[in-house]
């Protein structure tokens, strides 16, 4: 019964990552990953990012490989997972941090 609830929610949330913003897509992200039974929690703050960010960036020029994403992602792990924890995502901290690392990766 845990599995089918588990994949019920997975799937409403893939149907509803087009339009989310990135704050939400996080959120329901680590609240996924952080219940899943054998993915250790210090490994959802990165997941994350990378899904809602990589799905944030599109479309993508992949003949130039999007190195403002790339950039993002690099700044965003380093500084912006360690505001989540199993108990509060933190959502809010993360966007604005990875934000901030949006506007210091357009001037590099």
């Amino acid at each position: 019964m845990k599995s089918v609830i588990l994949i019920c929610f997975i799937l409403s949330l893939v149907a509803g990552r087009s339009t989310a913003s990135f704050g939400k897509c996080y959120a329901k992200c680590f609240v996924v990953c952080a219940i899943t039974p054998g993915i250790p929690i210090g490994t959802c703050g990165a997941k994350c990012l990378a899904d809602c960010l990589f799905i944030a960036s599109f479309p993508m020029d992949f003949n130039h490989m999007d190195t403002h994403y790339f950039c993002k992602l690099g700044c965003a792990t380093s500084l912006c997972t360690k505001f989540s924890t199993k108990k509060d995502p933190a959502e809010k901290k993360v966007e604005s941090c990875v934000n901030s690392c949006g506007q210091t990766c357009m001037k590099a």
